[in-house]
């Protein structure tokens, strides 16, 4: 039987041929999927067998959790174009 999803990313966390910069590599792979997807329209999301709004939901828990322990007191802000930084 294959690890569940919980075990098989356990395994990876803990025991990589990278060591320890594996963690680093997958909070990044967190909160870079989870903020592109939390910046996209939830209706746009929509698949037939998910919800866009409970994936987008899932996304912006992710995106807030993550700030959170990385030390950030608000959430991660939506990334914005070069116009609008002006």
């Amino acid at each position: 039987m294959p690890p569940t999803n919980v075990e098989f990313v356990t395994e990876l966390m803990e025991f990589s041929a990278h060591g320890a910069l594996i963690q680093a590599f997958v909070m990044q792979a967190l909160e870079q999927y989870a903020r592109r997807v939390a910046e996209t329209d939830p209706q746009a999301l929509d698949t037939p067998m998910v919800s866009g709004h409970a994936w987008h939901g899932c996304a912006v828990e992710v995106r807030d959790k993550l700030a959170g322990r990385l030390g950030r007191n608000d959430p991660i802000p939506p990334a914005t174009s070069p116009t609008q930084r002006r």
